[in-house]
């Protein structure tokens, strides 16, 4: 992936993720309450697909442990795409995006798929839609 792209999917995170945190948490899904900690599933799958509406495809949603402790986040390429790292004790910025996988190699790997909510269940994809919906209107 190029720079370019890299930079552009770094502003487009790191909008997002202001978004999240204008909207009001009892409008946003259960795990997303207290955004960061726990909502990294969630977040990463919003985030996901407001990339898609940019025009970024083949994005990988990846779940992985460390030390009894789950993380989502996001892949596309080679670009880990992460907006909730800083619920760690790690001192992680608030969005990372980068080719560095270093502290997301940390992570065993438990499972990957493609990230897009519209494959689940359809009262997940009411919960996940209603959330994204309010996103997107703060982003304006």
């Amino acid at each position: 992936m190029t720079p370019e792209h890299v930079s552009r999917i770094r502003e487009l995170a790191a909008k997002f993720r202001l978004a999240i945190l204008k909207v009001n948490p009892d409008r946003l899904t259960i795990t997303m309450k207290n955004f960061p900690v726990g909502s990294c599933g969630d977040a990463s799958l919003l985030l996901a697909k407001f990339l898609q509406e940019k025009g970024y495809s083949g994005i990988t949603y990846v779940c992985g442990w460390k030390n009894q402790q789950s993380h989502a986040w996001l892949e596309v390429d080679d670009v880990v795409i992460d907006i909730t790292a800083d619920q760690f004790r790690d001192d992680m910025e608030p969005v990372i995006v980068t080719q560095d996988r270093s502290w997301h190699s940390q992570f065993e790997e438990d499972f990957q798929h493609p990230a897009d909510f519209d494959t689940y269940d359809a009262h997940t994809r009411a919960s996940l839609r209603g959330a994204y919906l309010q996103i997107i209107s703060a982003l304006h």
